[in-house]
């Protein structure tokens, strides 16, 4: 325990950890008071969560619909692709090419720090956020998936020295130096920062993506206009999120007690509704290219991880007939 205190970022102990997270969400407190203390609320809920997310979900904290045949790590990595897919990191790449082409051809005076004059833009010199990473599950799958370079960022500190130590022990992304950071040199880390006030330059990113994050936000267009600043012209943010349906009725009181007893199972101060969160992002400047509910995808499966009745010997056998694989 005393080992674990020294992990905290949200109390001085474990104890008065938990009592500020139940102050905040199973008392009398408001969303209001939840939103203005959402710093505490996610610090607090991922100290206690994060040891047991990893133990039990692995290194990617997100839900993953299953299509037949699929194991719950393959699930997870084609999920994560697939939100990759969407990255258009190809064209940032083009991008890049053109500048430095430019450059070569007296076009430009742009000094770009990654792509020196006389080289070649590599996948590995696009630039991609994850907003919200945990402990770096989804970045460093994306990472090996893409060859891009990716930052995670995350509100808990105790989330950032286990992401960073798992890249550096991943002998994909292991390297010798060290950066002018002072940060592992490898092709993804993350760092430790709250994504309402982000820790970057404007337009540093070819793109971004988050998985299950933006919905801890206590303002959603004052999150998603940071991503948009930090994001180059014209980029592309890719996002899986948490939202209430049209079919949600705030008069009927199942309704409103499985959505609390969400935001209370998950460290969320408010769940907002799909339309609440596709206006935030046009009032943050972006784009909707794309938007859909994948709980109506034709596979299913989204809850299997959390069911009490979910093994992997129960997983086994639905791959099987008679001992052997189908």
């Amino acid at each position: 325990m005393q080992e674990r205190n020294k992990n905290l970022t949200s109390a001085a102990d474990v104890q008065s950890s938990v009592s500020e997270y139940e102050r905040l969400h199973l008392t009398s407190t408001t969303t209001e008071e939840r939103n203005s203390n959402y710093s505490n609320l996610v610090n607090s809920y991922y100290d206690l969560a994060t040891l047991f997310y990893e133990w039990g979900w692995g290194a990617s904290f997100h839900f993953s619909n299953r299509h037949p045949y699929e194991t719950f790590d393959e699930a997870t990595r084609r999920h994560e692709f697939y939100l990759a897919s969407k990255l258009n990191l190809s064209g940032a790449l083009g991008k890049l090419k053109g500048t430095m082409n430019g450059v070569m051809n007296g076009q430009s005076k742009e000094d770009d720090e990654e792509v020196k004059e006389g080289s070649t833009p590599s996948m590995a010199n696009v630039k991609v956020l994850d907003v919200g990473c945990g402990i770096g599950g989804p970045m460093r799958n994306i990472c090996k998936f893409t060859g891009a370079d990716v930052t995670g960022l995350t509100l808990n500190q105790y989330q950032v020295d286990r992401g960073n130590e798992l890249c550096v022990a991943d002998a994909h992304f292991k390297n010798t130096k060290k950066s002018d950071s002072g940060l592992p040199d490898v092709r993804c880390r993350s760092v430790q920062g709250d994504f309402m006030k982000q820790p970057f330059e404007n337009s540093s990113f070819d793109a971004a993506y988050a998985i299950e994050a933006t919905c801890h936000a206590p303002d959603r267009v004052g999150c998603y206009s940071e991503i948009y600043r930090v994001l180059k012209p014209g980029a592309i943010f890719a996002c899986y999120e948490w939202c209430l349906t049209d079919k949600y009725d705030a008069s009927n009181p199942e309704h409103v007690l499985i959505k609390k007893q969400i935001e209370e199972g998950d460290g969320l101060p408010d769940i907002a509704s799909t339309h609440h969160c596709l206006t935030a992002l046009k009032k943050a400047g972006f784009e909707i290219l794309e938007e859909r509910d994948l709980v109506n995808d034709e596979y299913g499966g989204w809850q299997d991880p959390v069911t009490g009745e979910y093994s992997t010997s129960k997983e086994a056998r639905k791959h099987c007939r008679g001992g052997k694989p189908w």
